[in-house]
């Protein structure tokens, strides 16, 4: 599938900001996207750490917005659930996203201080139908979809770290040198 993709450098910092791109255009949908997310969550802190003049990186932005509107999109939904819940009212729901430069890889980190995810489940979190969500609320696609995404369009990592009633943090690594295909196939 990487092969219809269109690949094309990407500053990740200024990406995931909502920045240009290049030739006026920004990188898919990410800072509108996520001011339509936040709009509906207007009580919710937003912090950001990006590593300035990140350099470009060769990736489809189309597929990377999808999967960082997801795991926004999941923070939002995570930490509304947990002020709703036993937040309490000093509770002040948060997302935090940063990149970091690594030298052959970069780094987007998307945090939130929301209900958390349970050891027990986090082994299934990428699999295809499973959700942590109420009937129709999630289709239990959204991270399968990112971990394909990342991992095999990409040769990238996508990991997760929580703690129940405390925090979920995604750490995704994407290579500054895209592997041929032929090896994405071997590993």
């Amino acid at each position: 599938m990487r092969d219809v993709l269109a690949f094309e450098p990407v500053d990740y910092s200024a990406a995931v900001a909502g920045a240009p791109i290049g030739a006026g255009r920004r990188c898919g949908a990410c800072r509108p996207a996520v001011r339509r997310l936040h709009a509906g969550h207007r009580d919710h802190g937003r912090e950001h750490h990006y590593t300035p003049l990140l350099e470009p990186i060769n990736v489809a932005p189309q597929e990377l917005t999808r999967v960082f509107l997801n795991l926004i999109g999941n923070g939002f939904y995570a930490a509304t659930k947990r002020a709703r819940g036993d937040g309490g009212k000093s509770f002040q729901p948060t997302l935090t996203v940063a990149t970091r430069d690594l030298g052959e890889v970069i780094e987007v980190k998307v945090r939130d201080n929301g209900t958390g995810i349970a050891p027990e489940i986090r082994d299934k979190l990428f699999q295809p139908f499973f959700t942590t969500k109420p009937t129709g609320e999630g289709t239990g696609l959204g991270l399968s979809i990112s971990y394909d995404i990342v991992t095999q369009q990409h040769g990238g990592t996508i990991e997760v770290d929580s703690e129940v009633g405390e925090f979920t943090e995604f750490t995704v690594r994407l290579p500054r040198a895209q592997r041929p295909m032929n090896a994405l196939a071997a590993s």
